[in-house]
């Protein structure tokens, strides 16, 4: 391309006869004349940002028999004005405040339609959810609405929006709106129903304003729990029933249905059209309309590799056969009649080994094609508590065994902790396979060579290395695993504190000029995180100032949390398998087992004021009891606090003491950028979504935000597909940074997506005086510009920033 007005007649006319070189020499010399000698501008008008916040999303899509796992899938989106001149600003535009489905630019009005490429609609022959008969209200029939996808989310309520607005500061739940209740869920939407639609085709993208998505849920010692679902300041459509089936792929019916079907990176599109006519807005630079795609993954889990066979059942459980024989007879798939069988092995195994009786109505010569239990179908979650949806209690049960009550475990700890004690699957480092052996690892080119778990449930790369497999929704997709990273978008060091530093050395060995193969799962899922976190308490996240541990020396990170620098190694930063004499596990030896393990550190949630002995509490009109809590940051100092009226005391307490799903899932228990990368390039403190984050702690990278205000989403994409993912695995994630890039490099963005910049990549709108960084101005200094943008970022919690 040349610039505009430059001609290719132009420039032989200026130039003669010139050879094509030379030509080209001069083409490139006038363009940056013609506009200021910059050396990029942004390409777009608008950029709109697209993400889904989990970079993976598995589950089901036949919820006749049990479920894990609801379909959930959200479209995150930021609109950013770009840079109209050398000296301007772009621009994050917001709401009109009477409509939030209507997008502001002066007097300029839009509305964001949304979609998927090739994928509208899941109901019917690609999904069994709202076709799926439960009865909610327990009456002994079926009324409308009443189904799996609307009982799912019963658990959850607002008071009068989804702003968590309670007029009347009311706990009482005659007064509560319950999702899938007062707010059924219409077919082929997300949760939050009739009262902010999210189809999956013939939407708009909804703004979340100041305060979020909210809604609450009900702990064991607190009501009104809130939820926030979506950070302020984002565009969503939230919760989308998204199946990882194509409408060109799906079959008549879903029996046929196979398992090379499977799309994981589903291509979401987001197009700017005009509020009042409903016609694309046109990009002045390309002449198309404003529209950009980007990931939304979904993938089904590969349950039936063992459960579908004598790998799981062995000679004792024998159901799973005869339903396998009736699904076969009807001219199921081979795979969708294992998928049927292995619900069948599971629920026998969970009857036997817990004393449920979930197969109590079961009849395998029942000629029944939806209600083949003869109940309704089992949803995990009405008995294990599961922070992922929000469900934070747990149910109790009597151990078949000792006749004792128990609690019910968190079902991510019951589930992982089984697994990967009874089936860890080593490779030959001794690092558990179990992870994408179970979790899916399909692609996007629908080939299964390479897959990481044999048909009979077995590790694939026992005898090899775990990375080797073809890819994955982690491996071999994600930046942390690409090893042409740095010669394809990532144009900046990997700064990295002591923990990042034995990672990259000793398991990574990507960005050393060593060509490794990047980090495995459980480097980064680990009890680690959690050890960290417990004892941060900031004041600045990007600046990493007040107190944490994450910027000391391996030798002092050890004796904090109480191990041996070589026990830190062994069980907290690459932590491998111990087999015993049956080929399983180690508890107590493991460290991967650690993460699930019922004895260990469970960060703390909040400082709650005493009573007594006790906490003080009070029960509301319901019954429900309701602690009194003081602080969100757990981590200051009880005396510091006012304490209400009849306090004793105050004292922190882990969030197991609040939720039944103890810290799973939640920013105390999942993985940071900053346990590995050092100060400015991490997280922002939490504090508008707690208590999934807290303020004085990291935020989970899906909740933070950092320069302008932008989701680091925006820039680095979602967790599992950071930028640049590798070209062959997720081609959808791969291509989508290109398109806000000039250059056309693959992620993470650069400035002049959004700036006009200098020769050195750096906006022009920097100066010498006020934009510095380690004593240097960083107009040219890229890789300085880069940490003074993080360093520089709001630390605000994940509210939308004050203007300047």
């Amino acid at each position: 391309m040349v610039a505009a007005g430059l001609t290719a007649s132009a420039i032989l006319a200026i130039g003669g006869c010139q050879t094509a070189e030379t030509i080209k020499g001069s083409a490139t010399a006038m363009a940056k004349k013609a506009i200021g000698a910059t050396a990029a501008q942004p390409k777009n008008d608008y950029n709109i940002t697209v993400n889904y916040e989990l970079g993976m999303h598995c589950t089901g899509f036949d919820f006749t028999y049990c479920c894990v796992l609801p379909p959930y899938n959200s479209i995150q989106s930021q609109v950013i004005k770009t840079a109209t001149g050398k000296k301007k600003y772009p621009e994050l535009l917001e709401a009109d405040e009477k409509d939030h489905s209507v997008v502001v630019d002066g007097k300029k009005r839009f509305k964001l339609e949304y979609g998927h490429i090739d994928n509208t609609y899941s109901e019917g022959n690609k999904l069994h959810y709202w076709d799926i008969p439960y009865d909610i209200n327990k009456d002994g029939k079926y009324d409308a609405n009443e189904n799996v996808a609307n009982a799912y989310f019963t658990h959850l309520y607002v008071y009068k929006d989804l702003k968590g607005s309670n007029p009347k500061n009311t706990t009482a739940d005659s007064e509560k709106k319950f999702v899938g209740i007062q707010i059924p869920i219409p077919k082929d939407n997300g949760p939050a129903g009739a009262a902010v639609p999210s189809p999956l085709k013939g939407g708009h993208l909804h703004y979340t304003g100041e305060k979020g998505t909210i809604v609450y849920t009900k702990s064991p010692v607190l009501d009104n729990v809130p939820i926030v679902l979506t950070n302020p300041g984002i565009w969503d459509a939230l919760g989308l029933p998204l199946t990882p089936f194509s409408d060109s792929v799906s079959r008549k019916d879903i029996l046929g249905l196979v398992e090379s079907d499977i799309q994981p990176y589903q291509e979401a599109w987001v197009k700017m059209v005009d509020a009042e006519t409903g016609k694309p807005v046109i990009d002045s630079h390309s002449g198309k309309p404003v529209q950009f795609v980007g990931t939304n993954p979904i993938d089904i889990p590969n349950c039936a590799n063992c459960h579908g066979n004598k790998t799981a059942n062995g000679d004792k459980y024998k159901l799973y056969e005869q339903e396998r024989a009736f699904w076969k007879g009807l001219g199921a798939s081979d795979w969708i009649a294992d998928l049927k069988a292995t619900s069948i092995s599971i629920m026998e195994m969970h009857d036997d080994h817990n004393g449920t009786d979930f197969l109590k109505n079961y009849n395998p010569n029942s000629r029944a094609l939806k209600n083949r239990l003869g109940r309704d179908p089992v949803l995990c979650q009405k008995c294990h508590a599961d922070n992922v949806i929000g469900v934070l209690n747990s149910k109790k049960h009597k151990d078949p065994k000792t006749g004792e009550e128990k609690l019910i475990p968190p079902l991510t700890q019951a589930m992982h902790s089984v697994h990967q004690k009874a089936v860890p699957m080593p490779d030959s480092l001794g690092r558990s396979g179990a992870c994408q052996a179970c979790h899916p690892a399909h692609r996007q080119d629908r080939s299964m060579e390479g897959y990481p778990i044999t048909p009979d449930g077995k590790n694939a790369y026992a005898d090899a290395d775990n990375r080797d497999a073809a890819g994955g929704c982690y491996v071999g997709r994600d930046v942390h695993s690409n090893p042409g990273k740095d010669k394809d978008g990532v144009g900046t060091k990997e700064y990295l504190n002591s923990i990042g530093q034995w990672l990259q050395a000793n398991v990574s060995q990507i960005g050393n000029g060593k060509g490794g193969k990047g980090l495995w799962c459980t480097n980064c899922h680990s009890q680690l995180s959690r050890e960290l976190y417990q004892r941060d308490n900031l004041q600045n996240a990007f600046k990493q100032t007040g107190k944490t541990i994450r910027n000391k020396s391996l030798d002092e990170i050890a004796a904090a949390i109480g191990v041996s620098k070589q026990e830190l190694i062994d069980k907290y930063l690459d932590p491998k398998v111990v087999l015993n004499s049956k080929g399983e596990d180690t508890p107590g030896k493991s460290g991967i087992l650690l993460t699930w393990a019922e004895k260990r550190l469970v960060p703390d949630i909040a400082v709650i004021a005493l009573k007594g002995n006790g906490p003080m509490a009070s029960k509301d009109v319901d019954g429900d009891i309701n602690v009194v809590p003081l602080s969100a940051n757990p981590a200051v100092d009880p005396k510091s606090l006012k304490l209400p009226e009849g306090a004793t005391g105050a004292t922190a307490v882990p969030y197991s003491a609040a939720t039944h799903g103890r810290d799973y899932w939640l920013s105390a228990g999942a993985p940071h950028c900053a346990d590995c990368h050092a100060a400015p390039f991490v997280e922002g403190q939490g504090g508008v979504a707690f208590p999934i984050n807290q303020p004085g702690k990291y935020s989970l990278m899906r909740y933070s935000k950092g320069h302008a205000g932008l989701a680091c989403q925006a820039c680095h994409q979602s967790i599992h597909g950071l930028y640049p993912v590798t070209p062959d695995v997720d081609v959808t994630t791969y291509k989508q940074a290109a398109s806000y890039n000039p250059d056309g490099s693959h992620g993470p963005l650069k400035c002049a997506a959004c700036h006009y910049t200098n020769e050195n990549g750096v906006p022009l709108i920097a100066d010498d005086e006020d934009h510095v960084w380690n004593g240097k101005p960083i107009l040219d200094d890229f890789e300085g510009a880069i940490a003074w943008m993080h360093a520089s970022a709001p630390d605000a919690g994940g509210a939308i920033p004050p203007e300047d």
